[in-house]
């Protein structure tokens, strides 16, 4: 038994970034990962009390038997989960343990769009999302937007963070792109390690509005909604995909469409089940109000350091309360403005410079500049699959301030990256 003596926070498989531990660093816990080694997360942060590796593909078992064998050194007081990939695993195993988490029953619900729609539309009401569905033929892909006009929007089922989903604007569009994801998806599900949701194609009708999102603790029957964020993405400047340009808070809405939000938000988690731990629900806000687009059964990306710096709300904190049966404080105790900044180049090829960064580092509002990728790396938009060459924060003490300085970054984003075409064919 390890003579520390405090309770073990233990991370499931992975922890990607100090976002999604930062928040319990000072609250007398120790914390720890066991790290999937095939995971292509591979951070093991000094902080942490507890390091272990071992293949999560070796399945729910094996997983189960190592995480026993830390519950011999060390008393565990719950198992967060922050991976997407990781949900069916977590909540399987956990079930296994007798550990608080989510059900296995919505954790299918929540890593499948279609599954999701479904349940959208059986407990809440068809008008609650988007109309849908599976498509595996060309032909059933024109016969969907031929029924509800164009634009139509093209996903994957199985995947996240806007990855491969387009806008598309008529019948060649969409066919050019459903060919091309259909031909990319298998692969890249594969290289992602995803095998608990069958490779999907999602067509649905085009939703428009603001896009925006909720965190959700949840404990039992009582659902807990933080402030909502809202979100700038690729089509709100002109472009044709959906990747997160921003997130944004304070939010433009009014106080009557942020309540209805965060209702609808409660309504989306009890529709697929979800009784413990804490999810992400995205949303687009039209003229007959919020829509729901998906949920997700883990923090959004980005969310903890927003709620934190504009609200002083510890989410990862509230994660581990509900998850030991505790009632998670979400009350804002402050009124400030944050974003975080995530732009994407226009087309791949090698980053050959950044222009204008010292233009961004400048800015009043900004807080942190994080260098992903530097000259000489390959990069692309995010629609194709690739993470972001950079992470910007901005701070500011009113929304007014805020917005003007990203107002600011917009226009410099336009010619951040220096990119210079690679000749795919020729090996370079």
């Amino acid at each position: 038994m390890s003579s520390d003596r405090r309770p073990l926070v233990l991370y499931f498989g992975a922890v990607q970034r100090p976002e999604f531990y930062a928040g319990l660093l000072d609250s007398g816990v120790a914390l720890g990962v066991l790290r999937d080694s095939g995971s292509v997360h591979t951070l093991e942060p000094e902080e942490f009390d507890l390091v272990e590796r071992m293949p999560f593909a070796d399945g729910a078992d094996a997983v189960a038997r190592r995480i026993r064998e830390i519950g011999r050194d060390w008393r565990i007081d719950s198992v967060l989960n922050v991976d997407e990939t990781l949900v069916p695993l977590w909540a399987e195993v956990c079930a296994r343990l007798g550990l608080p988490a989510m059900s296995r029953d919505a954790a299918a619900a929540v890593r499948s769009k279609s599954a999701m729609r479904r349940r959208f539309a059986e407990h809440i009401g068809e008008h609650a999302s988007a109309r849908s569905t599976v498509v595996t033929t060309e032909e059933e892909v024109l016969a969907f937007a031929a029924g509800t006009g164009y634009p139509v929007v093209l996903k994957p089922g199985n995947l996240w963070g806007s990855y491969f989903v387009s806008r598309c604007a008529n019948a060649a569009d969409l066919a050019a792109a459903f060919r091309e994801l259909a031909a990319i998806l298998p692969e890249f599900s594969a290289g992602q390690r995803i095998e608990d949701t069958p490779v999907e194609i999602l067509v649905e009708e085009f939703l428009t509005g603001t896009n925006h999102s909720v965190e959700c603790l949840v404990l039992d029957e009582k659902v807990w909604t933080t402030p909502v964020v809202d979100v700038v993405t690729g089509t709100d400047l002109g472009g044709t995909d959906f990747h997160h340009f921003a997130r944004v808070t304070a939010t433009r809405l009014t106080p009557a469409e942020r309540d209805r939000m965060r209702a609808l938000a409660a309504d989306a988690i009890r529709a697929l089940g979800i009784r413990r731990g804490l999810a992400h629900v995205e949303f687009v806000h039209g003229p007959d109000g919020p829509r729901l687009i998906e949920v997700a059964g883990r923090p959004g990306a980005n969310r903890a350091p927003l709620l934190r710096e504009a609200y002083g709300i510890n989410l990862i904190a509230g994660y581990r309360d509900v998850l030991r049966g505790v009632e998670p404080d979400v009350e804002p105790v402050r009124d400030g403005a944050a974003a975080v900044v995530t732009p994407y180049p226009e087309r791949a090829g090698k980053l050959v410079a950044y222009h204008g960064l010292d233009h961004v580092r400048a800015l009043s509002a900004t807080a942190q500049v994080d260098v992903y990728k530097h000259p000489g790396d390959l990069v692309q938009p995010r629609h194709e699959g690739a993470a972001s060459p950079l992470r910007i924060e901005l701070r500011a003490d009113t929304p007014e301030q805020l917005l003007a300085d990203l107002d600011r970054l917009t226009a410099l984003s336009e010619e951040l990256f220096v990119v210079e075409a690679v000749d795919t064919e020729a090996g370079g």
